[in-house]
């Protein structure tokens, strides 16, 4: 395994997406980036009758200027004058709602999230799971984007036998990663380095192979092979890092070897 970060555990790591299948592309093509990768994922999951997890939705307010009336949508519609009772058919009528729907000029705050992207259940037994979903051009994972809040909620589901986690996508190598909460917690406590770097992941955590259909990556395939090899809840996981990244000083007597 190289030189690692944590003991070597002998194991047959599952297959990497090839380069040459453009995943990434295939997943972009149905919307923005890859949060939609991950909902086209969650969806052929229910299909396949894997797991239910859905994509929590942001939540926030609307701020109306000083004065205004509190009222809803209005559509300034123009029936021109006749004695038959005045008739718009479904169609028009949605068309009318999207497009003054986006002309809103209300201002939308969003609040600060207390969960994760992403929560759910996996068949058969019902285990709850909760991620969220980041991603990095970079050859690390910058802890600058765990938010506080999320390793918090993600750490109290852990301990309650939840799947928890970040669902990690290397965008320039297309590949994507389980990064468990418990892992995380360990690193910022025992480790000085501020980030986790792409091999630590390609070393010792399970890439999420190329699945079917609309599971362009298949994580929870992934994640069960982890969870084979550490533990469920990761008791078998050793950290190990090199000296001048441990935040531990040296004991009284204590030398490099």
């Amino acid at each position: 395994m190289g030189s690692g970060f944590l003991t070597p555990t002998p194991h047959s790591p599952l297959p990497t997406p090839h380069s040459d299948m453009n995943l990434k592309r295939r997943g972009a093509e149905t919307g923005s980036g890859f949060q939609e990768t991950v909902n086209r994922i969650n969806e052929g999951y229910e299909r396949a009758g894997r797991a239910y997890v859905t994509r929590k939705a942001i939540p926030g307010k609307y701020l109306i200027q000083r004065g205004e009336s509190r009222r809803g949508l209005s559509l300034p519609i123009d029936f021109a004058s006749s004695e038959a009772q005045p008739r718009l058919s479904y169609a028009e009528l949605c068309r009318l709602k999207e497009e003054y729907k986006t002309a809103d000029r209300r201002r939308f705050v969003p609040e600060s999230k207390a969960e994760p992207d992403y929560g759910g259940v996996i068949a058969p037994g019902g285990r709850a799971i909760f991620y969220d979903a980041k991603t990095t051009r970079r050859n690390l994972l910058d802890f600058d984007n765990l938010h506080a809040h999320q390793i918090t909620f993600l750490e109290r589901a852990a301990r309650f036998g939840a799947v928890a986690g970040f669902l990690v996508e290397f965008s320039a190598c297309a590949e994507v990663y389980f990064l468990p909460i418990q892992i995380v917690v360990r690193w910022r406590e025992e480790v000085a380095r501020k980030s986790l770097p792409y091999r630590f992941f390609a070393e010792h955590l399970t890439p999420a192979p190329q699945g079917k259909g609309l599971i362009i990556y298949d994580y929870l395939k992934a994640l069960e092979e982890q969870e084979r090899l550490y533990g469920s809840d990761y008791e078998r996981f050793v950290l190990t890092v090199p000296r001048v990244w441990s935040r531990r000083r040296p004991a009284a007597g204590e030398t490099d070897s």
